[in-house]
C-alpha cells in the first residue's frame, strides 16, 4: 500500500464493511484506517505517521510522569496508585508475574496524571485516555513495539473509534462509562491483536469482547472529578483489552458481531437513569464515602 491507493474508496461504515474492505484489499486495519485519513485531509502517509508517533511519545510521557507521582491530587482522591503498583510489579513475586501489575499502573498513572492536569492523549476520552498508551507501552517493554509500529497501532484504534462513532457516543454523560471505558478497551483489544499479527477479523472480534464486558457500566465519578472510580477502571480494563485480544487471537468467536455490540452499547446508554450518566446524582457518587468529596460549584461566567 501506498500513497497511490489514495485515489480509492476507503470509508466504511461498521466493522463488518471495515472487514470486508481490509480482506478484499489484502491489508490492515491500520492501513484502511491510514488511506482513509490520507484521502480525507489530504496529507501523506509519513506526515500521519509522523503525528501518531508523536502522539505515543506523549502516552509515553504521561506513563512515566504519572508513575513518579508520589502527592495526591487537589481533590485528594488520586496519587501514588500508579507507584504503588509499580513498586509491586517489580518486587519479588507479583501475582501472575510483572506483566498485570505493571500495565494495570500504566492506565493508573495517565488518569493520576491527569487528576493533576499533566498533558494527556485523549483515546477516545479524558476519562478513558490510560487503556490505550497502558497496552502499546506494555507491547513496547515485552514485545519490542516500535514508534512506528506504534503509530500503526493507533491507526487500528482509530479505526474501531470510528465504526464506534458512526452508531453511538463516546461520552460519559450520554452513554455511561461504556461509552468511554468500554470503547477505549475494545479500540485497545483490537490495536493489540494488529500488533500481534492477527487479522482485521480477529480485531474485530476482540473489540467485541471488550467492549460486549463492559457494557452497562455507569458513570458516576465521586465529587465529579475524573478520578474515582475512573482512574482504577483504566488500570483494570487495560488487562481486561489484553484478555479480550488473547480470546480472538486463540481462535475465540463471539457470538455476537461488533457492530452489533455497538448498538446495544447505545440502546443501553439511552436507557440508563440520568443519575448514572456523568451528574454524581447516583451510585459510588452517593454512597457516604463519596459524599465527603461534594461536587464543587461551577463559578459564574
Amino acid at each position: 500500500m501506498n500513497d497511490t491507493d489514495a485515489g480509492l474508496s476507503w470509508d466504511y461504515d461498521s466493522s463488518k464493511a471495515l472487514v470486508a474492505l481490509c480482506e478484499s484489499r489484502g491489508c490492515t486495519i491500520a492501513e484502511a484506517a491510514l488511506q482513509r485519513e490520507m484521502a480525507e485531509t489530504g496529507k501523506s502517509s509519513e506526515e500521519l505517521l509522523g503525528r501518531m508517533e508523536n502522539y505515543f511519545r506523549v502516552m509515553r510521557d504521561a506513563v512515566r510522569q504519572g508513575v513518579a507521582l508520589t502527592e495526591r491530587s487537589t481533590s485528594g482522591l488520586s496519587g501514588g496508585d500508579a507507584a504503588r503498583l509499580h513498586a509491586y510489579a517489580s518486587g519479588p513475586s507479583p501475582l501472575l508475574g510483572p506483566h498485570l501489575a505493571r500495565a494495570a499502573s500504566y492506565g493508573f498513572a495517565v488518569l493520576e496524571l491527569n487528576a493533576q492536569f499533566g498533558r494527556i492523549v485523549a483515546t477516545p476520552t479524558a476519562g478513558s485516555a490510560g487503556i490505550v498508551p497502558a497496552c502499546l507501552l506494555t507491547l513496547e517493554e515485552t514485545r519490542g513495539l516500535t514508534e512506528a509500529q506504534a503509530a500503526r497501532a493507533l491507526f487500528t484504534a482509530a479505526g474501531i473509534g470510528l465504526v464506534i462513532g458512526r452508531r453511538a457516543p463516546f461520552s460519559g454523560a450520554q452513554g455511561g462509562c461504556q461509552a468511554e471505558v468500554g470503547s477505549a478497551s475494545a479500540m485497545a483489544a483490537a490495536a493489540i491483536v494488529e500488533c500481534e499479527g492477527g487479522t482485521p477479523r480477529q480485531a474485530t472480534e476482540a473489540a467485541a469482547f471488550a467492549l460486549m464486558n463492559t457494557l452497562g457500566m455507569v458513570c458516576d465519578p465521586i465529587g465529579g472529578y475524573v478520578e474515582v472510580p475512573c482512574v482504577s477502571r483504566n488500570g483494570m480494563f487495560a488487562v481486561h483489552s489484553f484478555l479480550a485480544a488473547t480470546m480472538a487471537l486463540a481462535g475465540t468467536r463471539c457470538v455476537v458481531p461488533f457492530d452489533d455490540v455497538v448498538i446495544a452499547m447505545r440502546d443501553i446508554g439511552r436507557r440508563m437513569p440520568r443519575a448514572l450518566k456523568e451528574t454524581s446524582e447516583a451510585g459510588l457518587a452517593t454512597t457516604p464515602a463519596g459524599l465527603r468529596y461534594p461536587p464543587q460549584p461551577i463559578a459564574p461566567r
